[in-house]
């Protein structure tokens, strides 16, 4: 029996950067070279998670749903088997108050792009069926998906999750099983800036670019 792949919700950001970049990272699985900037969010978001450690109550998932006041975790690591795929996500923080479960990601962008978009709606994903499993008695909860400015903390986007972000997801999903199983090529990005500011195309190792 062939092996499900398993899709990383943050492929959903990458993938809409440049399918062509997501591809050779993941499906050829040719090493792309690490940036600074990836080196500099890997210290902060480790500092974040640190000082958040050092706080931090220790208490049960039950215990954490039923928060009538705004509480949060971070460093959720979430796992969802589907029918040809495997779903995984790590959510930068998790918030939840009576009404409500807020799925946080800190990016350092200032702009509600796409890509990070789908990226936290895959998480929602995660977290939908992570309580529809486990704790059905608090699906009354609204998801609310947010991106937050890594550096300024503030909100830059914030939205229900709805079944059409679901939908979303999940045709990019399928189109990724597609290319995995080689049945389609895959298409490079054609947005000069996106170019300039990729490190293939810094390395000038990539035939697509366009910057």
């Amino acid at each position: 029996m062939l092996q499900k792949p398993k899709i990383n919700a943050s492929w959903l950001s990458s993938h809409e950067y440049c399918e062509w970049k997501w591809y050779l990272e993941n499906v050829l699985k040719e090493k792309v070279p690490i940036t600074e900037s990836m080196i500099i969010g890997k210290i902060i978001h480790q500092y974040k998670e640190d000082k958040f450690k050092e706080a931090a109550i220790p208490t049960t998932a039950e215990q954490f749903l039923e928060s009538r006041i705004y509480t949060i975790t971070k460093e959720i690591y979430l796992k969802k088997e589907f029918d040809d795929f495997i779903l995984v996500g790590r959510i930068d923080e998790l918030g939840v108050d009576i009404n409500s479960l807020y799925i946080i990601d800190d990016k350092p962008i200032a702009k509600s792009y796409l890509g990070p978009k789908r990226q936290i709606w895959a998480y929602c994903i995660l977290i939908n069926e992570f309580v529809k499993e486990n704790y059905p008695k608090h699906l009354n909860k609204k998801v609310l998906a947010v991106l937050r400015n890594r550096d300024t903390h503030k909100e830059i986007y914030k939205e229900e999750f709805n079944e059409k972000h679901k939908k979303e997801v999940l045709s990019i999903i399928e189109r990724m099983l597609y290319l995995f199983r080689k049945e389609i090529e895959p298409v490079a990005n054609i947005i000069p800036g996106k170019c300039r500011a990729c490190i293939l195309h810094k390395n000038n190792n990539c035939k697509f670019s366009c910057g």
